[in-house]
């Protein structure tokens, strides 16, 4: 990729950290006044430039869909899934449509077992990193930035279409509950072969902007108790009335309100702690995530015996304890997708940013 303008060279790997660097609270040196000016341009460009955006033929006025403009595109896929493929991680593409080439990140991590006792032991650092930790900004608005990226399946007359979607969604919590979020699709392509499956679901209905009213206390993440007996107490008791595993519901619920990235540092220590009690965590050790910022790992199974492939999901977090991706691999994947037989990642979340603000809307 190699597009440039007057806007300067889209796929500068300085571009690319500078676009980063608001949310990366452990950043290995400083930027420059020129970075700064310059990889706030671009993303006020992405996220704000009403021509990189048109109305699709045949759909209503109110819908809007990224041009496939490639100089548009490409900013698009630099920012954070290219820091990744910086890394060698990850195969990035310039456009959006669905073909039959693949768009597989390799995964992070791959270990599905470690030591337990570390797991714990640096879980417990960062729970009590994060209780020492203050939430950032001001105002009774919570924001979260997020990219995720996820295989979808989409199933009928016994045949199958699997397609990669990743996205960036900016988030508010209004201070009664009320979420809204700005969603935005960066890359959809055709994941595994062409086996006749129906056709994915458009990119339309995945981006946009959307408003959802308060959910029950139990269901937001933003009112997480900051006493870990009083989670685990809550996550068992449904767990048995419906008879589901006590520890993968526990952990499945830990990390779903985690990767929501709406708890505050109080509440994610309280969350780590409910996760040091899983018998199946292991320690990953030091790593990076896509964006580049350094951290450390655990991972926990995600899977039942009754699952077709070993699930394993990553926490990893910042060395003041702030979770900063949360990453789903399968191994192997699902059978009759035709997807390669290796560790594939069926999820990722990662946090950008989360802090609060005075409105919604507001991102600062």
């Amino acid at each position: 990729m190699s597009d440039s303008d007057d806007r300067g060279d889209i796929d500068d790997p300085v571009v690319v950290r500078t676009l980063l660097s608001a949310s990366n609270p452990v950043a290995d040196d400083p930027l420059s006044a020129v970075e700064q000016r310059r990889g706030e341009s671009l993303l006020a460009l992405l996220l704000a430039d009403p021509s990189a955006r048109s109305p699709r033929p045949g759909r209503g006025r109110g819908r809007v869909v990224v041009r496939r403009r490639r100089g548009v595109l490409a900013a698009a896929a630099t920012v954070l899934v290219l820091a990744g493929a910086l890394l060698g991680l990850t195969v990035v593409r310039t456009h959006d449509q669905a073909t039959a080439m693949p768009l597989l990140p390799e995964p992070l991590l791959t270990a599905t077992t470690g030591d337990h006792d570390g797991a714990v032991a640096a879980l417990s650092e960062a729970a009590r990193r994060q209780r020492e930790s203050a939430q950032a900004g001001s105002g009774p608005v919570l924001y979260v930035r997020t990219q995720s990226y996820g295989l979808d399946i989409a199933v009928a007359r016994n045949r199958a279409t699997t397609t990669a979607r990743t996205a960036i969604t900016d988030l508010w919590r209004d201070r009664d509950g009320a979420v809204h979020s700005d969603r935005y699709i960066q890359q959809i392509d055709r994941a595994g072969a062409d086996v006749g499956g129906p056709t994915p679901d458009d990119d339309d209905q995945f981006e946009g902007r959307s408003d959802s009213p308060p959910v029950p206390p139990e269901y937001d993440p933003a009112l997480t108790p900051t006493d870990p007996a009083q989670i685990s107490a809550r996550l068992k008791a449904y767990a048995l009335a419906q008879g589901y595993p006590v520890d993968l519901w526990a952990t499945g619920e830990v990390l779903r309100f985690l990767r929501t990235g709406l708890t505050s540092p109080a509440q994610n220590a309280a969350l780590y702690e409910v996760l040091a009690q899983i018998p199946t965590l292991f320690d990953a050790g030091p790593t990076r995530d896509r964006a580049g910022r350094p951290g450390h790992a655990v991972g926990l199974v995600v899977s039942d015996k009754s699952s077709l492939g070993l699930g394993i999901e990553y926490l990893i977090f910042s060395d003041t304890g702030a979770p900063l991706t949360i990453e789903n691999v399968a191994t192997p994947p699902p059978p009759g997708l035709h997807l390669p037989d290796a560790s594939i990642i069926q999820s990722y979340v990662e946090i950008i940013t989360t802090r609060r603000v005075p409105t919604v809307g507001a991102t600062t």
